[in-house]
C-alpha cells in the first residue's frame, strides 16, 4: 500500500491531517502458520499530533495462502 492510496486522510480523534507511517516491531509479526517464526511486519498509520494509530497493514500480504 503506498501513501497515496491511504484509507484515512484524516484523525478520527483530533481532526489534524498530520499523519505519519511506522513499523511495529518486536512482538508485532504476523504469521501465516499457527507456530511460525518467520512473519509479516506490521505498517501503521500514525497521526502525529495524538498519536493514535489509525490503520494497521501486514508489509507483504502476497506472502499469506488464499482461503479456501
Amino acid at each position: 500500500m503506498t501513501t497515496n492510496r491511504l484509507p484515512i486522510q484524516r484523525c478520527r480523534y483530533c481532526g489534524s491531517d498530520d499523519l505519519g507511517l511506522g513499523w511495529q516491531h518486536g512482538e508485532g509479526i504476523v504469521t501465516f502458520k499457527k507456530h511460525g517464526i518467520l512473519g509479516n511486519r506490521m505498517r501503521c498509520l500514525i497521526c502525529r499530533r495524538c498519536g493514535a494509530v489509525l490503520f494497521q497493514w501486514v508489509a507483504e500480504p502476497h506472502r499469506f495462502p488464499p482461503i479456501r
